[in-house]
């Protein structure tokens, strides 16, 4: 497939402590399962902001396929189309007034996962649920290894019994009740608090993969992104070689560059990129971010990007992977990729930093992100943190990806890069780029020898009227001179 085919995809990170901004990162189509996600709201203004999207990108970072509308845009029958169904209350109190949704749900037959205090009779009775409903609370969320405390949560609802495995732990501050934070069985799901931006973000990821019935085992993934030709590209070289050096394979997720691509800082960009490469860095383009939706074509995002891959491609380098803000795919089904990653916050890896061999490995497929900065010091604690924690990052060029444009193929198989079927050569040296440059192309001038002429010119004669002009002035000021001796000595 061509670039038209990748370059739909999100990017969000999972903030587990604070707020962060989002990514993804994916190759390409496959089959996988359809659901249909249901919400009552946006939340916008309220806690709950934030969490249909980032529902969705959990959701691709499994390698599903979603359908996305509101209770209110559905229309009868289409409960029947799908076999997995997802609904997020946002609003506890808003009741769904959607008389074909309420008798479809009523007939429906297939896997339901609920998130949210407001759950239907029939959810009640086929999980045997027992809800405690007690407002707002300071609680507690762990999961294995995993957790984080004193999380402001407001209506928020306990389940006191149900049927099927239970997972995680949620619990108020004062330690009163104890409740699962998820439950689940063969069919049905149920979590009643999620909010992006904490571990309940973390738990439900549990709770939905088994749900989902997938069975691969999650990879992790280390990356760095914010990464520009006017970046520090000597620490760039310097932080690839350190993790190299400790055996820590890493992804950096770069700027792209639509012009001036022949200019010198764009070969030294280049250059190092190549070097990244052969120190076990896998490369990844980020589409660019845009201010105004209004601006937004995405047909020429598409041809930019598969141009600076085509040049990327011509120097050597093998870009893995393409990731989007989520403004450039606006469709309501997302697109489902054989590789996608879901972000999370560098937080995360305080919590390997005691896990014996490493036991515990999040769900799904995940990449830890971290800002690349130009402050040494900074980014050394940076490789050093990684390099005392006990997480281990899985190498992304181990799993089979393709990026292709009409005029390059590349793809990954087993660590090998190819490039239009041709091995990578990852040992190339840097190449030294000369500094000297004429950034301004010199174009032919009319009349050009004529004004030189005339300048010449104009300039002599100024230099002749500033010399009579000063021989002018010495002969006056003698004769004033002479003058002014003549009047003292009559007087």
């Amino acid at each position: 497939m061509y670039i038209t085919k990748i370059v739909k995809i999100w990017m969000v990170f999972l903030a587990l402590f604070i707020g962060l901004p989002s990514s993804n990162l994916s190759a390409q189509d496959h089959d996988s399962t359809h659901v249909l996600f249901l919400y009552d709201s946006w939340g916008v203004g309220t806690s709950k902001e934030g969490n249909v999207e980032s529902l969705q990108k959990l959701l691709a970072s499994y390698g599903v396929k979603v359908t996305s509308m509101s209770f209110d845009d559905y229309n009868q029958g289409e409960l029947a189309q799908y076999n997995k169904v997802i609904g997020l209350r946002n609003v506890d109190d808003l009741p769904l007034t959607n008389k074909d949704f309420n008798n479809d749900f009523e007939k429906y037959t297939g896997d339901y996962f609920h998130i949210g205090s407001a759950i239907s009779t029939q959810l009640q009775e086929e999980m045997n649920l027992q809800i405690e409903f007690v407002g707002e609370q300071v609680i507690h969320i762990s999961i294995g290894q995993f957790s984080e405390s004193r999380i402001q949560a407001k209506n928020m609802s306990y389940i006191m019994q149900a049927e099927g495995t239970h997972y995680g732990s949620i619990t108020p501050v004062s330690g009163k009740i104890e409740s699962p934070f998820g439950v689940q069985n063969e069919h049905y799901g149920y979590v009643p608090y999620y909010e992006k931006g904490n571990m309940s973000e973390l738990a439900l990821a549990y709770v939905l993969k088994d749900w989902l019935n997938v069975t691969e085992e999650g990879q992790t993934y280390l990356v760095f992104k914010e990464i520009y030709p006017f970046s520090d590209l000597e620490l760039l070289a310097e932080m690839s070689f350190e993790l190299y050096d400790a055996g820590i394979p890493f992804m950096v997720s770069i700027s792209p560059v639509f012009s001036n691509t022949d200019y010198p800082a764009m070969k030294r960009y280049l250059e190092t990129l190549k070097y990244v490469q052969s120190h076990n860095g896998t490369i990844i383009v980020n589409a660019p971010f845009v201010l105004s939706t209004a601006s937004q074509n995405e047909a020429t995002l598409q041809s930019q990007m598969a141009s600076f891959i085509d040049i990327l491609a011509d120097n050597g380098i093998a870009p893995l992977s393409i990731g989007a803000e989520i403004y450039w795919s606006q469709a309501d089904t997302s697109r489902s990729f054989e590789s996608s990653t879901y972000s999370v916050s560098p937080f995360i890896v305080q919590q390997f930093e005691h896990s014996a061999m490493n036991k515990y490995k999040l769900p799904m497929n995940s990449a830890v992100a971290y800002d690349f900065t130009d402050q040494r010091e900074d980014l050394h604690k940076i490789v050093q943190t990684l390099i005392d924690s006990w997480m281990m990052f899985a190498d992304y060029k181990y799993e089979s990806h393709i990026v292709q444009t009409k005029a390059n193929i590349i793809s990954s198989q087993n660590g090998i890069l190819t490039i239009n079927g041709n091995a990578v050569d990852i040992n190339n040296s840097p190449q030294l780029v000369d500094s000297e440059f004429n950034y301004g192309q010199v174009e032919q001038k009319s009349f050009e020898t004529l004004f030189q002429v005339q300048n010449t010119i104009f300039m002599f004669l100024i230099v002749v009227t500033l010399i009579v002009f000063g021989f002018l002035f010495i002969i006056g000021r003698r004769l004033y001179r002479r003058k002014y001796i003549n009047q003292r000595r009559n007087l």
